[in-house]
């Protein structure tokens, strides 16, 4: 099946089961981690609740990382899927000070917000490198603008 195929059978379900989705672990497990599978990223390579330590008494977890070679790749931050996502872009920007990964995905399940590393790390842009709203956008829209940034998703490369 095609990636704008699934996206759009993925966004077609969302829609439906979203009065089920009560809570923000919800979110994480039925809106966020089937979308990374369909981004192409076995479950096997994918580490929930990752811990990164900010000092005494002040680690936190990323909701998942994407891991190469046992270090974070990707870091995704979930939030409940009625949550703004304006007032967390800067909570990826400290867990990018303490991993190497080179991307960050912070996202309600509803809109997801892709970034580079070094974005994020420039206190100036902190615009997200592309974003899209799951059940709004077309599904071959979304499907391309995935293609056209797919070292995104290349955890391979170096």
């Amino acid at each position: 099946m095609e990636l704008k195929d699934e996206i759009g059978q993925f966004a077609v379900r969302i829609k439906k089961m979203l009065p089920q989705v009560q809570s923000e672990d919800l979110t994480r497990n039925a809106l966020v981690m089937p979308f990374i599978q369909i981004l192409g990223f076995d479950p096997s390579e994918v580490q929930s609740e990752a811990v990164l330590d900010f000092g005494v008494k002040k680690s936190k977890k990323v909701d998942y990382t994407i891991m190469k070679d046992g270090e974070p790749t990707i870091l995704v931050e979930c939030k409940h899927h009625n949550d703004n996502l304006d007032i967390h872009d800067s909570r990826l920007s400290k867990y990018f000070r303490k991993t190497k990964a080179k991307y960050g995905l912070l996202t309600n399940g509803l809109v997801y917000r892709f970034y580079t590393e070094k974005m994020v790390r420039s206190k100036k842009n902190q615009e997200p490198a592309f974003e899209f709203k799951i059940t709004d956008t077309k599904a071959a829209t979304i499907a391309k603008m995935i293609e056209d940034h797919k070292d995104y998703f290349n955890v391979n490369q170096k």
